[in-house]
């Protein structure tokens, strides 16, 4: 796993959110990485102001599909474009852990990445569940085609080699 700093937010209140920030700017410099935040999307403008007037090099997170994945394809695709409208620099998806078609998996990937065309990057939330596995290979076989940056796993989830996937893939307390 990389050097990789991120900060969840998710569920947090817009006062949690604006403390967390303001307290950010007394933590130490994290080497040449930038933190990233993770946020509900409608908190993406909020949290996009509060940066900019704090000049904190962070890099804006959000979420798509958070957490089942259960949401039809266009509703996370406009989810996720809001967000990078809003401010956004990285898009999250969860994806539903009972599709285990990759071509499936590739129609919705290649959808959000429409939405969010490059320079935005993309990562795929993989689940947690280990009975997911066959859906979180198809899931990770499809982000890689469709030019997504990274595979985001949470602590206790089913390990991804290195070597089986072209993405990073990060650690993340979600």
């Amino acid at each position: 796993m990389s050097d990789f700093h991120a900060l969840s937010l998710l569920g947090a209140s817009a006062q949690q959110v604006e403390k967390v920030v303001k307290e950010l700017g007394s933590l130490p410099h994290i080497g040449n990485q930038r933190v990233r935040l993770v946020v509900d999307p409608p908190q993406v403008t909020l949290v996009v102001q509060l940066l900019k007037e704090s000049q904190l090099p962070v890099i804006v997170v959000s979420v798509a599909g958070y957490p089942t994945g259960r949401h039809h394809t266009l509703i996370k695709a406009s989810e996720a474009r809001l967000a990078v409208q809003s401010g956004a620099e990285e898009i999250w998806v969860s994806v539903d852990d009972t599709i285990t078609d990759s071509n499936t998996h590739l129609s919705e990937f290649i959808t959000i990445r429409e939405a969010c065309p490059g320079p935005i990057e993309l990562g795929l939330i993989a689940p947690a569940d280990a009975n997911a596995e066959p859906s979180a290979q198809s899931a990770v076989q499809a982000a890689s085609l469709a030019a997504f940056q990274r595979i985001v796993s949470t602590p206790g989830a089913p390990a991804f080699e290195e070597a089986t996937s072209p993405l990073e893939i990060v650690e993340v307390d979600l």
